[in-house]
């Protein structure tokens, strides 16, 4: 069965908390650089890396909020009680959309704990990632655990419209363009304002 330009999906994975402008660039920015059909959003109810619980359900409202007009899809997950990891988050997307072929797609600050991700080189071996600069953070990807491990799978960024078609293990950076933005700064302004 022939694919059409919409099974090919970029799935943007986190907290949201709170969603802003730099998802929304990547997100964008992915689907023209990577040629995708679509982006899905994936809001977790945690991090492991994270102390800070959410509200599920203001969350993904919220995200919704935050998305209208934008022609971004919320994947949501059915039990929402429990944090959900990536490799068991890409089997539920695998078994429900085996028509889809999907791109994972991160900034490049999630790399430094990356190997610390459960079966994070499982992760590496079932998707192609797509590594987005953020400023202040390029310097270290060659010095990162997984970064060093999947070396040689790294594809050039000139080949960024094919990158979707190709077979992991493949990772592709994309740099150029950036934006500042993070949900961390945004919480400490908001904390601080008070």
């Amino acid at each position: 069965m022939t694919k059409s330009k919409k099974d090919y999906v970029g799935i943007l994975g986190g907290t949201f908390d709170p969603p802003h402008q730099g998802h929304l660039f990547i997100s964008k920015f992915a689907k023209i650089k990577l040629d995708l059909g679509e982006v899905w959003w994936v809001i977790n109810s945690s991090n492991p890396f994270k102390k800070r619980k959410i509200d599920y359900k203001k969350k993904i409202q919220s995200v919704r909020e935050f998305l209208k007009n934008q022609k971004i899809k919320i994947f949501e997950i059915e039990d929402f009680s429990k944090s959900v990891y990536t490799i068991d988050l890409l089997k539920i997307l695998f078994d429900k959309y085996p028509q889809k072929k999907f791109v994972w797609l991160m900034g490049v600050d999630n790399l430094e704990e990356f190997h610390l991700w459960k079966n994070w080189k499982e992760i590496f071996c079932n998707i192609p990632i797509a590594i987005f600069d953020r400023p202040f953070y390029s310097l270290n990807i060659s010095n990162t655990k997984a970064i060093s491990h999947f070396k040689d799978s790294r594809i050039n960024k000139g080949l960024s419209k094919q990158f979707k078609y190709m077979k992991p293990p493949k990772w592709i950076f994309i740099s150029g363009l950036t934006h500042k933005q993070s949900s961390t700064k945004i919480r400490y302004s908001k904390f601080v304002r008070k």
